[in-house]
């Protein structure tokens, strides 16, 4: 079932984990990702992290894939620098299997199957939650590596104002601004940040189609959120966000390519208290992602046009069962619509769901459960359930197992895409299919934390190109085992922090490695308060990966040290800086593609 293997150098490392954050993950914490609703993350039987806003504020410069990609079980790859396309894995599952929410609401491109992280601005983050493992018996289609949740700033407290403005290498410069509060029975937040930079030249000089000039980004992201109490137990929530930006690319060797995105998600949700033991919120939510691609040089009419629309309304019912423990019932519909220069042979897609999910605690036991039904209206209806087991031995101990299943839906380029030099999609592809195992030890005793999980994947009608690709087909299966092992502690004041993940992810029919993914991978981060200033530094670590499924090629491991420095300048400013690629590291995360070399960042924050 579980199969073990050493996991080298990095292992002794993991034993000194700590939250790089100044607030490290405390038992009394709360997540809603596992659950789909309000749970104490000593109480959750999922692989649950959070990232808080210190930690996020004090990464400097790191992309949102790059600071997913320093926690547990999580790998990254990108096409270059800063705002080039990035697929997040999360325990070897692919972008497409893996599901990302902004403040609930999915923005996700239904033509490619994936949402578009390199539009994401960490300044307008205020929380991260990653769920490892399967959850399609909670959020749907997709979950089978697991979800990460993004949740942006909300207001709190007295009115006040924040602002941020930086520079850094490869003509890098931020700037933001923005304002919270509370007034009465209304909390809100106000946020715009832009980003810009030269960037790098993506494409190496190997390919014919390289061309020197440096790549350039651009984005400017409006995130908004109004809580209104209409009465005691009842309120009206909208969040609104916006990413807009401008990517340049190399698509041929000597004129300019550029892609415009535009990345939206909007909520409106009604929350009632309508008993002593009864939750009820209403949600309608809005989401959309375009692209228009400009190619050589031509920048009066685009060459290809995407944009997905998708409408959804959820109602979820929480109901406490007293001793019994907490039961979650909720219906969704979902509408995708998809817009396209290209002539899909279907533009639309539905579907409607119900789901259950439990949670209970007996002494030293504690039961976590959930099912799901998915109607959709391409292939029909599928069912998907997780079941986990919880015991406590001890204060601070919690022993876990855990199954489930999931489904990853294909996308309307594997459907519908239109005959085209001889490839064609094929409307009668099947679901990938996903069986998850998986057992866990953990113990935390204040800032001191120990968690090892391993878990056991077999995926099923794995979508892939037929014998001539002319199009595409459920043939392969995939078997992903794997260990991952963290830990805290803080020694002499300094917070330690390491994590490693080795894992097997391989072609059930051919034996061979999954594209990209490493044996091993790892990080290292470490945080030291002096008075007003905060050092950090962090190594992210990777082995090498095969660049194809024949396996005939291999990217080479790399290991890459960041180091960071934060100084109070008084009670509202901080001076924030970073140093990145410290050793100047040449690496690739996909072939042929150039990643930033040593690079730096200064940024000053101001909170009223």
């Amino acid at each position: 079932m579980f199969k073990s293997k050493p996991l080298a150098t990095l292992v002794a490392l993991a034993c000194a984990q700590a939250a790089m954050a100044n607030q490290p993950v405390t038992l009394d914490e709360v997540v809603v990702t596992a659950t789909r609703t309000t749970t104490p993350v000593a109480k959750v039987l999922s692989d649950i992290t959070v990232l808080g806003r210190e930690e996020i504020a004090q990464s400097g410069n790191l992309t949102v894939a790059e600071l997913l990609s320093r926690e547990a079980g999580v790998e990254f790859y990108s096409n270059g620098g800063e705002g080039k396309s990035s697929s997040l894995m999360l325990r070897g599952a692919t972008a497409k299997q893996t599901v990302v929410l902004i403040d609930g609401v999915r923005v996700v491109s239904a033509t490619a199957g994936t949402t578009s992280l390199e539009y994401l601005n960490p300044d307008a983050i205020e929380r991260i939650e990653i769920l490892r493992g399967p959850a399609s018996s909670l959020y749907g289609a997709d979950a089978i590596g697991g979800v990460v949740q993004i949740f942006t700033k909300r207001g709190s407290g007295a009115p006040a104002l924040s602002a941020n403005v930086g520079v850094g290498a490869e003509g890098k410069r931020v700037v933001g601004a923005g304002i919270s509060g509370k007034v009465d029975r209304t909390a809100f937040n106000l946020a715009f940040s832009h980003n810009r930079t030269e960037g790098i030249s993506a494409r190496s000089n190997r390919l014919p189609t390289y061309n020197p000039d440096r790549d350039g980004y651009e984005n400017t992201t409006y995130n908004a959120s109004v809580q209104h109490q209409l009465a005691p137990g009842h309120s009206l929530n909208l969040t609104a966000f916006q990413s807009e930006s401008v990517n340049e690319y190399d698509g041929s060797a000597k004129a300019q390519d550029e892609a415009n995105s535009r990345l939206v998600g909007q909520s409106l949700e009604l929350k009632n208290r309508l008993g002593e033991h009864w939750n009820s919120s209403l949600r309608y939510s809005y989401s959309a992602d375009k692209s228009l691609n400009y190619t050589n040089g031509n920048f009066v009419k685009p060459s290809s046009y995407y944009e997905t629309r998708q409408n959804e309304w959820q109602w979820q019912n929480d109901l406490s069962l007293g001793s019994a423990g907490l039961l979650a019932l909720g219906l969704v519909n979902t509408e995708q619509h998809v817009l396209s220069s290209t002539a899909f042979t279907q533009t639309r897609r539905s579907v409607n769901a119900a789901f259950a999910g439990y949670q209970g605690e007996f002494g030293a036991h504690r039961l976590q459960g959930s099912v799901r039904y998915d109607d959709n209206s391409q292939f029909g209806g599928h069912r998907t359930g997780q079941v986990g087991y919880g015991f406590v031995p001890a204060a601070g101990w919690l022993l876990r197992v855990g199954y489930g299943t999931a489904f990853k839906a294909p996308s309307f380029n594997d459907l519908y895409w239109p005959l085209s030099f001889g490839y064609q999609g094929n409307p009668k592809l099947k679901p990938e299919e996903a069986r998850n195992r998986e057992l866990s030890a953990q113990w935390r005793q204040g800032s001191n934390s120990v968690k090892f999980t391993a878990f056991d994947n077999r995926i099923e009608n794995l979508i892939a190109g037929n014998a001539d690709y002319s199009s595409v087909i459920n043939i392969d299966k995939a078997h992903i085992t794997g260990q991952t092992l963290e830990g805290s502690t803080v020694i002499a004041g300094i917070n330690l922090a390491a994590n490693v993940t080795s894992q097997r992810a391989r072609d059930e029919k051919t034996g061979k490695i999954l594209q990209y993914r490493s044996k091993l991978h790892g990080g290292v981060t470490a945080s030291l308060a002096l008075d007003r200033t905060t050092l950090s530094a962090e190594l992210r670590a990777a082995g090498k990966r095969p660049t194809s499924t024949a396996n005939t090629e291999y990217l080479r491991g790399y290991g890459v040290v960041n180091l960071g420095a934060d100084y109070q300048l008084d009670k509202q400013w901080t001076l924030n800086t970073k140093l990145t690629n410290v050793g100047d590291k040449r690496y690739e995360t996909v072939k042929d593609y150039n990643q930033p070399r040593r690079g730096w960042f200064v940024g000053v924050r101001y909170a009223q």
